[in-house]
């Protein structure tokens, strides 16, 4: 009994010490951790900001509040980054990026990307701009030698999976060449029309996780379709499809354009942790955006 006792009480202790350490590690992961949520709540605001109008009965008023895909892109300095959707369900009407970069044109900034996907009208007004496209990016194409659309909905995203490992794409931008990967689960599934084996899904293609293209792949039950829209302000971007040139991206003016199915714009932010050098810093004061 002893002997129990003892172990007992040595295991005890252990824990106790055990969980010490772990109170010790945790204020440098709840100080990254903080840092990371202050700058996810900057980006929420400035959707939560957007409103959306149309005249079409029905159509989303405002961004889903939960991004479908979050991301950083160190070597091209943004520390924070999300993909937001306009739409809960079908296919999205819109996307919007939102990337905090610590440092353009000599200070921190707050950049976006903004995409139809609709030949609907609508306006979406935010701190940001006010943006109005007057068509979709999107222009969608039988894939080649693809199966018919399976009735299990298992085995038909396991087709889907399929397809987009067929594609590959690149970029060109300032004289620089980039090979994207296809990341291999899609950021968004939905359902784009009622047919019983309607299915669809959204998959990037990524410089690192950075999206680049939105690669979306849509069953309407008897075929498989794809198409495919531009998040990069590159010179030149495009998708093949087993070697052969798919999609060629449209092109785009680096100031933002307001009617323009993609486009993009950019303003200063005080970003949680970030100095306005760029470099890193500990911060206890509330960021807000320039104003």
């Amino acid at each position: 009994m002893t002997t129990t006792i003892s172990r007992s009480i040595l295991i005890l202790a252990l824990m106790v010490f055990s969980s010490k350490l772990s109170a010790a590690d945790e204020p440098s992961k709840s100080g990254t951790t903080d840092i990371q949520l202050q700058r996810e709540k900057i980006m929420l605001a400035e959707i939560q900001s957007i409103r959306v109008t149309s005249t079409e009965s029905g159509f989303p008023e405002s961004f889903e509040e939960k991004p479908i895909f979050r991301y950083t892109d160190p070597a091209r300095s943004y520390v924070a980054a999300a993909v937001w959707k306009l739409g809960a369900t079908g296919r999205p009407r819109a996307i919007i990026t939102t990337e905090l970069h610590r440092q353009f044109r000599g200070q921190p900034i707050i950049s976006y990307e903004f995409l139809s996907l609709t030949e609907s009208e609508f306006t979406a007004a935010g701190n940001a701009e006010t943006w109005s496209p007057s068509s979709s990016s999107l222009e969608f194409k039988p894939v080649p030698n693809a199966p018919t659309p399976d009735a299990a909905p298992r085995r038909r995203f396991l087709q889907m999976k399929e397809i987009v490992n067929r594609f590959s794409g690149e970029e060109t931008n300032i004289g620089e060449e980039y090979r994207f990967r296809l990341l291999p689960q899609p950021i968004d599934r939905y359902k784009p029309t009622d047919a019983e084996a309607a299915d669809g899904g959204i998959f990037i293609a990524a410089y690192g996780t950075n999206p680049e293209v939105l690669l979306f792949v849509e069953s309407d039950g008897a075929t498989w379709r794809y198409a495919a829209g531009r998040l990069s302000g590159a010179d030149k971007i495009s998708l093949s499809i087993d070697g052969e040139l798919a999609w060629t991206g449209p092109p785009c003016r680096f100031e933002f354009d307001a009617d323009a199915a993609y486009t993009s714009s950019r303003s200063g932010i005080e970003i949680p942790g970030i100095a306005p050098d760029g470099s890193e810093i500990k911060t206890t004061s509330k960021p807000g955006r320039d104003e």
